[in-house]
């Protein structure tokens, strides 16, 4: 994996994470195409337990309920492995007008991509690492 660092961030290209944000990217990638546009799609390490993730999602249609969980949960299924899907602790719906998501969309414009945060507690979330795969204000 190569790396790119500048001004506190650094921007990864390769097989990063052993192919997890590459695998979950094309999960993103299939929400939106199926659902709409997303204000966050990210990947946060939990600081309470190594190398599992919280997968945090923002957009319009996306509720805190049943119907949305259950779409994600499935979506992730064909994409991951299980062996990916067990690295993978929650997933997050948040509010696109409350913070972090107007912090970090604020701070970053990105769809489809992957940028890779240092330091995500920068924005209020008890996690030490991150990958934002889409961050976009909402319209």
């Amino acid at each position: 994996m190569g790396l790119f660092a500048l001004g506190g961030l650094t921007f990864a290209f390769g097989n990063a994470m052993n192919g997890l944000v590459e695998k979950v990217s094309l999960v993103e990638r299939d929400i939106a195409k199926e659902r709409g546009s997303l204000n966050l799609f990210a990947l946060f390490e939990r600081e309470d337990l190594h190398d599992r993730w919280d997968l945090v999602i923002s957009a319009s249609w996306a509720k805190m309920d049943l119907e949305t969980l259950r779409y994600v949960a499935d979506t992730i299924k064909r994409h991951l492995a299980p062996e990916d899907m067990t690295r993978l602790a929650r997933i997050v719906i948040l509010p696109a007008d409350e913070d972090p998501v107007r912090s970090i969309n604020k701070r970053y414009d990105v769809e489809h991509g992957e940028v890779e945060l240092n330091d995500p507690a920068q924005f209020g979330l008890p996690v030490r690492y991150g990958y934002i795969i889409t961050s976009r204000a909402a319209a």
